[in-house]
């Protein structure tokens, strides 16, 4: 599987007012988010889980290779089950969620299952997720700029507040594309800012270098 930019994108800005301890990754794919995880939060263990069994194969064996294997742990369940069962609460949740609801479906099923939100539709997302948050707990996602407002809807019904939202446009001069978001129990008013990926000569902007750069090669 591809590492993706929203991904990386999410998991490079994500950050949360207290350091965390304990982290859930809500559709890890190959890791890739859970890892960053454990990279930049050297005492957080972190729990990834996905309903794809190819999947949390594929994590499972980059968690292994990985230098923080002993911190990581990857589970094959869908987040219901998990949070129904689950005793540990989370201080911080993240997830590159599924946000498609009515639009043309990929041939391969993969993709249709990790981009179509029909088994975590956002109200079911922030329902189970507000079961293992932890009081002033923060859950981060990434969704597309055009989606927002159903997520932002979706996590008021569970008494869950926007409290950042962070732009993410393309190029200079682009409208957002991507938006990474912020919840917790606090009401409070959202923050709001903006960044390029690429400036105006189609070069990598300083922000996205120097966002990047500790994840590279």
């Amino acid at each position: 599987m591809k590492v993706g930019t929203d991904a990386v994108l999410l998991g490079a800005s994500v950050s949360p007012s207290v350091e965390p301890t304990r982290i859930l990754d809500i559709g890890t794919g190959c890791g890739i988010l859970a890892l960053m995880m454990a990279q930049r939060f050297s005492n957080a263990i972190i729990d990834a889980i996905d309903i794809d069994a190819p999947s949390v194969a594929i994590a499972s064996e980059n968690i292994l290779l990985s230098p923080w294997a002993n911190r990581v742990q990857s589970f094959k369940t869908s987040l219901q089950d998990f949070a129904a069962n689950r005793k540990q609460e989370y201080s911080l949740i993240i997830s590159n969620p599924p946000y498609f609801s009515n639009s043309l479906r990929s041939g391969d099923p993969q993709k249709s299952l990790a981009r179509h939100d029909d088994t975590l539709p956002p109200t079911l997302l922030f329902n189970c997720s507000s079961r293992i948050l932890r009081s002033h707990g923060e859950i981060w996602i990434i969704v597309p700029s055009s989606e927002q407002e159903k997520f932002d809807n979706a996590a008021k019904e569970t008494n869950l507040y926007l409290t950042s939202t962070l732009n993410i446009c393309t190029a200079t001069g682009k409208s957002p594309k991507l938006s990474i978001l912020s919840f917790s129990d606090i009401a409070s008013s959202a923050k709001e800012t903006t960044y390029y990926i690429r400036d105006q000569k189609n070069q990598y902007t300083t922000w996205y270098k120097q966002l990047t750069q500790p994840f590279l090669l």
